[in-house]
């Protein structure tokens, strides 16, 4: 069975393609974890310092000693402390959810071309097939 170079290209982009396809559907898994259990996927820096008052206060501590040069700055304490460490939580949370839901569109898009440019080259390979035969 002879191929002809048209085939032959068309098949080898069908090959790539579905290469990419396979990459690209375990990047977007991530994304979905990452949109589902945003908790287990933030980093583990941002996820360390809202564990207790006292690593969340360190680290208000830490953020503020390059912008405040005096020491002026005075970290919230009890119950204004573990608020803001909730508050401080739940903004990384939504804000890892975001990044997972726009990185996942973005592979969504990323598949659907993918998924054109494999069908249109599947029918240059089956035509090219077809006139060859």
């Amino acid at each position: 069975m002879k191929k002809n170079w048209l085939e032959i290209y068309g098949l080898a982009v069908c090959f790539f393609t579905v290469a990419c396809f396979a990459i690209v559907i375990g990047i977007a898994t991530w994304d979905v974890v990452q949109v589902a259990a945003p908790e287990f996927t933030m980093t583990s820096d941002a996820w360390e310092k809202h564990q207790s008052d006292e690593t969340f206060r360190a680290a208000l501590i830490d953020e503020h000693r390059v912008a405040d040069e005096k020491g002026k700055y005075v970290p919230p304490e009890g119950a204004a402390l573990s608020k803001a460490r909730q508050d401080s939580l739940d903004k990384e949370i939504r804000s890892e959810r975001r990044t997972g839901f726009q990185d996942l569109m973005q592979h969504l898009i990323i598949l659907l071309i993918d998924l054109l440019v494999f069908a249109a080259h599947w029918k240059i390979a089956a035509r090219a097939r077809h006139s060859a035969g």
